[in-house]
């Protein structure tokens, strides 16, 4: 089984509008470029050498529980849902991909699931530069896991902010 592994900074959707997930070597693999100003809070996932768009990230307006449309060449892939809001969390993937995601936000511990098979692991990495995700990809897309990372961050934050209030 092959494995990949990156890093991506925890508090990443602030002020800036760019930074880069980085391999085990410290190398710049993706680009995350937000629009800060954005109504739906779009986030591209950018290849680090060419600039390319890979993928982009956006919010539903309007939902109940959080809901992400993630895109590929301006069509919706795959559709990234809440199921239910106790202390261990799972998110449904539907599309070309039919994930599942179960975790707990407090401690930033996923796992991604195709049909009761890992395909990822993402936990709070302590040690990295930063405070950072440690995303752990097992044989399939890691542009595809990455995005529902970015999606998984974004709720977080959002539960964040509304538990401050």
């Amino acid at each position: 089984m092959m494995t990949q592994k990156f890093y991506m900074q925890e508090k990443v959707f602030g002020i800036l509008t760019e930074f880069f997930i980085k391999n085990e070597q410290g190398q710049d693999c993706f680009i995350v470029s937000s629009k800060l100003f954005s109504l739906a809070q779009k986030h591209s996932l950018l290849d680090a050498h060419s600039r390319v768009e890979l993928l982009s990230v956006e919010n539903k307006l309007f939902s109940w529980s959080p809901i992400f449309y993630v895109n590929q060449n301006d069509k919706q892939i795959f559709m990234i849902q809440e199921e239910c809001s106790c202390m261990l969390q799972e998110l449904s993937i539907t599309g070309i991909k039919n994930w599942k995601v179960l975790g707990d936000y407090f401690e930033h511990d996923f796992q991604i699931f195709e049909n009761c098979q890992v395909v990822a692991i993402i936990t709070k990495a302590w040690y990295s530069w930063g405070d950072s995700y440690l995303i752990e990809v097992y044989d399939t897309q890691s542009e595809y896991v990455i995005a529902v990372v970015m999606a998984i961050h974004r709720i977080i934050e959002q539960s964040r902010r509304n538990n401050s209030m």
